[in-house]
């Protein structure tokens, strides 16, 4: 059911719910969407509107913009307001659906790396890796099955040889405007459900807890009207969901009184996204590389039809399409190959995982795009800038200090040296570092109008992120938030690593993962 908070009365007090999730965007509609037909009754608290498409309104959105550190200055001033979306459906709106599963090494701990790691792994996440899969309508989750992929893209990789450092691996996105936006994918699902609630134009400003701060007593929501803040409601439930996005979960927790901190101040610490440098290098061979090899490299739109029956064959689709309005009867991404650190490299390097995309500019030149993991950095975090309130509710702005390591300038330097080794073997006659990789960790090329500088990928992690025990993190392994008994945290926040993968398909599988615990409660 989709209702508006304008039609509350002030002050009105909404209860009776067995779960409360605030926000609803990559986390938070698959979380609904999971909980479809539960014996829970649901209520969903939407900042925005039914209707929202493109970009939010300007109010709304002002409430996103923050101040930023001194290094993120550089690279990227306008990053908090850029890069996330004040809406229905979140930053969802705006993205490409890059989707790739984590590897095993990211859930790990790696000494003489990093002693950060996950305490669930691979195997526990992969059935609900395959459920998110679909999400992006991406067909067989087989990622690791180079031989289908390379059948697919009419395309094989440079041929693998001893000692090789990095490997093959595929990614896929989702551009369909209908499919990548969740609020359109699910939004009628939801609309229809008999106990779901969706209450649009609800902001939340505060967790109100006991006393003892380990439960959420009740929410402080308000509405924005004219461009202000309107009339006040509360909201009672059982257990409550935050799924605001990465920084804003932190500023909400933040703005509650430090709720769900730890004695290690771990809240709102070893913030990271992933370090890109969009031209790197570039690269030229000797002679012209192999156009199967460079399709392998080269984004390509599949169509796959899907099984009949569960358990069957995707079969590839190359014939054209009689009718255009066919295409929603198939899988239709897009997908590419990419050259990735194995795991051997990387635990002999003691580096961060990292992804390697080639865009061939001739049958002889490429540049080199590099995405790499970003160590857990506890000085790299998000506060409260008290000086300066949003214009609508009058409530302290984040601040975003991101900041990289000297492990982190590292694994770029290593990475792309390692890249350069692979590809000369492959024939490549140059190999002429772009970026400026020289001096301390703050040292880079700058510059948002020059392509060698290094860029921040738009993933928000790690500000809130899992734990076994209540002093090494925020959430468990079930999402829930160690020192409250009845408040769970989704989203890429609860990330203790970040691995080089875009962290949608993660995100996903953790929001399912977390509802099939909700409906275990009580």
């Amino acid at each position: 059911m989709y209702q508006q908070a304008e039609t509350l009365t002030a002050g009105q007090h909404l209860s009776d719910f067995d779960i409360c999730i605030v926000g609803a965007g990559a986390a938070g509609i698959p979380i609904a969407k999971r909980l479809i037909g539960s014996d829970k009754k649901v209520l969903l608290l939407v900042s925005g509107q039914p209707k929202d498409r493109g970009r939010p309104e300007e109010k709304r959105q002002s409430i996103y913009r923050g101040t930023v550190g001194s290094f993120l200055a550089k690279v990227d001033p306008i990053f908090l307001d850029r890069s996330r979306l004040h809406m229905y459906g979140g930053t969802t709106n705006h993205f490409g659906f890059w989707s790739r599963p984590l590897d095993p090494c990211d859930f790990a701990t790696r000494p003489g790396y990093r002693e950060a790691g996950w305490p669930i792994g691979l195997a526990e996440l992969s059935p609900y890796y395959e459920a998110a899969h679909t999400f992006g309508h991406f067909g067989p989750f087989n990622y690791d099955d180079l031989a289908f992929w390379e059948r697919v893209l009419y395309a094989r990789s440079f041929p693998g040889q001893a000692g090789d450092a990095l490997e093959p691996a595929i990614m896929h996105a989702q551009y369909e405007e209908a499919l990548h936006d969740f609020q359109l994918q699910f939004g009628e699902e939801l609309k229809q459900a008999e106990n779901i609630t969706v209450l649009f134009n609800a902001h939340l400003l505060e967790l109100e807890s006991n006393l003892a701060q380990d439960e959420v007593v009740q929410l402080h929501c308000a509405t924005l009207e004219n461009g202000s803040k309107g009339r006040p409601f509360s909201v009672k439930a059982k257990s409550y969901v935050l799924a605001m996005g990465g920084i804003e979960n932190v500023r909400m927790l933040k703005l509650s009184g430090d709720l769900g901190n730890n004695e290690a101040d771990h809240l709102g610490r070893g913030f990271m996204v992933h370090p890109l440098l969009t031209h790197a290098a570039k690269v030229k061979f000797k002679a012209g590389v192999a156009t199967d090899i460079r399709n392998f490299f080269r984004e390509q739109q599949v169509r796959l039809n899907p099984p009949k029956e569960e358990g069957g064959v995707y079969e590839h689709v190359a014939m054209p399409l009689v009718n255009p309005e066919f295409i929603f009867d198939y899988d239709v991404f897009n997908a590419w190959g990419i050259l990735a650190a194995n795991e051997e490299t990387i635990r002999q390097e003691k580096i961060g995982n990292f992804r390697i995309v080639l865009y061939f500019l001739s049958a002889d030149e490429a540049i080199v795009n590099l995405n790499w993991e970003q160590v857990p950095n506890e000085k790299s975090r998000i506060s409260l800038n008290a000086e300066i309130p949003d214009p609508v509710f009058r409530q302290a702005v984040s601040h975003l200090d991101w900041q990289l390591t000297e492990e982190d300038k590292r694994t770029a330097v290593r990475a792309l040296e390692l890249t350069e080794q692979f590809l000369r073997k492959q024939g490549a006659i140059s190999y002429d570092y772009v970026t400026d990789l020289s001096g301390a960790a703050d040292h880079w090329t700058f510059g948002s109008d020059n392509p060698a500088a290094l860029a921040t990928g738009d993933h928000h992690m790690g500000a809130t992120r899992m734990s076994e025990k209540p002093a090494d993190g925020i959430v468990n392994s079930d999402a829930r938030v160690h020192r409250v008994n009845n408040l769970y945290i989704a989203g890429c926040s609860i990330f203790p690593t970040s691995g080089y993968a875009n962290p949608t398909l993660t995100i996903v599988a953790l929001s399912l993962k977390l509802a099939d615990h909700l409906k275990t409660l009580n």
